[in-house]
């Protein structure tokens, strides 16, 4: 069975979104024992957004439901820019989850392919459960939020900042697991790949 991570390294290089924090760690040792001090935002790296993000009285990152978080997924991807059309027409009307190869890229990262407030309403309606990026957001650079409320509302899992450029387009099984960080309105997380005919067999 093939396993791909498409999880991105957490350092103190991580690339984080304007204006979050930095990730930086530290540490010390005491009688031969080493304990690591990390500090980050709750959106830095592969991390999973909760409605909490977006509305106050939203499902914080521990009541998100793991079931949409784990099961086939289709990994496609798009050119910068807003999402091409044809992006949903292909996609099998029983395949509830969707990760997006925008073409990010750390030099430039306000250029890459995201979805528009019309494309995550036409998820919703399709009764996407989860939807992934490997961008900081799942939105323009300058989006106006629209897009996360659309989906977040909808109870949509958003995965941003996956590591995708070296997995093949095609159907995975996903495994997408937040952190359980109480209250919290997102959370880092381990996202694997595995080949989907390896998994059913």
């Amino acid at each position: 069975m093939k396993i791909y991570d498409a999880t991105r390294i957490l350092s103190e290089e991580t690339y984080v979104y304007p204006g979050d924090p930095p990730v930086s760690f530290s540490f010390s040792e005491e009688g031969g024992i080493r304990v690591s001090e990390i500090r980050m935002g709750s959106h830095s790296g592969t991390h999973i957004d909760a409605p909490l993000h977006y509305f106050s009285d939203g499902a914080s990152v521990d009541e998100i439901p793991l079931e949409a978080c784990v099961g086939p997924c289709s990994v496609k991807s798009v050119y910068p820019g807003s999402v091409q059309s044809d992006l949903f027409l292909d996609l099998p009307a029983d395949m509830k989850r969707l990760l997006i190869r925008s073409g990010w890229s750390e030099s430039d990262p306000s250029d890459y392919g995201c979805l528009t407030k019309r494309d995550a309403l036409t998820l919703v309606e399709r009764g996407i459960k989860a939807v992934g990026t490997d961008a900081p957001s799942i939105e323009s650079y300058n989006g106006d939020g629209s897009v996360h409320r659309t989906l977040l509302s909808a109870g949509v899992v958003i995965i941003e900042s996956l590591s995708l450029s070296e997995i093949p387009e095609g159907k995975y099984m996903m495994v997408a697991l937040p952190i359980a960080c109480k209250g919290i309105d997102g959370s880092p997380a381990r996202v694997i790949l595995c080949n989907f005919d390896c998994v059913i067999s």
